[in-house]
């Protein structure tokens, strides 16, 4: 299975083919990127190697994404970001619903989390981080977004896929909003869904899986500090033998891990392929 993997760094949208296979002995997917494409406005089909030409993603995405509809939507992208930021810094959720609303209409669930609030909620921790931004305002901006995503979880759900997914976070991590944001898009799409963040301690995530018997466990990773912490669960869950994917901001650019799917910050459509491969 190949797919387009895209990144936004400074407001502009860098992609990458990536090929992704599951080993059914090992129970894990590999990915391998295949070929960066650059700048996304720019890829045409001679950017794709020949063995990938044909394949129906790839040829969906390049008929959906001309150079002209993808630098106006990265210019609506832009203005978009700067709204819903604004708004959620004031704490102002009726603006930042609307936003969203009008987003909706043209797109999805996830490109609004991957191309939207994600970047958002990077930047304004970066801002608290380099101490540009009161603990005060990042709480206000977190607390909203929480409505926010409460607020898209209400929306009709697909037909249940019969397959249970467990989300949590290592001990010690509070950084919950990216597993509400996949405990949504999941939901939505009829996986069931079981969210133990922020910060569930192991005996607890264990208990959980003893009697919940997820199909798939999904751990976030925001702060690299965790890192140690994570090893630590991943060492228990091990024993159970159910297929884990560890994802986060404290995974971009290594994996520390071994014999686990490690996918740092992958679109939640990406994640929801390797899902779909996977159980």
């Amino acid at each position: 299975m190949v797919f387009l993997r895209s990144k936004i760094v400074k407001n502009e949208s860098y992609s990458y083919l990536v090929k992704s296979k599951w080993d059914s002995k090992r129970k894990t997917s590999e990915q391998q990127t295949v070929k960066y494409l650059g700048k996304t406005s720019d890829i045409t089909l001679e950017d794709i190697p020949d063995e990938y030409r044909n394949d129906s993603s790839i040829l969906s995405f390049l008929s959906s994404n001309k150079r002209l509809d993808i630098k106006k939507r990265e210019k609506y992208l832009v203005k978009t970001r700067q709204n819903m930021c604004k708004f959620l810094l004031a704490g102002d959720l009726k603006n930042v619903m609307s936003i969203y609303n009008d987003f909706a209409k043209q797109s999805s669930i996830a490109n609004f989390y991957d191309n939207v609030l994600r970047p958002i909620m990077y930047q304004i921790g970066e801002l608290w981080d380099a101490k540009k931004l009161d603990v005060g305002d990042e709480h206000i901006a977190s607390n909203t977004a929480m409505h926010l995503i409460e607020n898209i979880g209400t929306k009709p759900k697909t037909k249940s896929k019969g397959k249970t997914i467990l989300i949590c976070t290592p001990d010690g991590e509070y950084h919950a909003i990216p597993c509400f944001m996949m405990e949504t898009y999941l939901s939505l799409n009829g996986y069931d869904v079981i969210n133990l963040a922020p910060s569930a301690p192991s005996k607890s995530i264990m208990n959980h899986i003893s009697e919940k018997k997820p199909d798939l466990i999904l751990i976030s990773v925001t702060l690299k500090e965790h890192i140690n912490s994570c090893n630590r669960l991943i060492k228990n869950l091990k024993k159970i033998k159910v297929p884990i994917i560890i994802g986060g901001q404290a995974l971009q650019g290594e994996n520390p891990f071994h014999d686990v799917m490690v996918m740092d910050t992958p679109s939640l459509s990406e994640l929801s392929k390797t899902i779909k491969g996977m159980i």
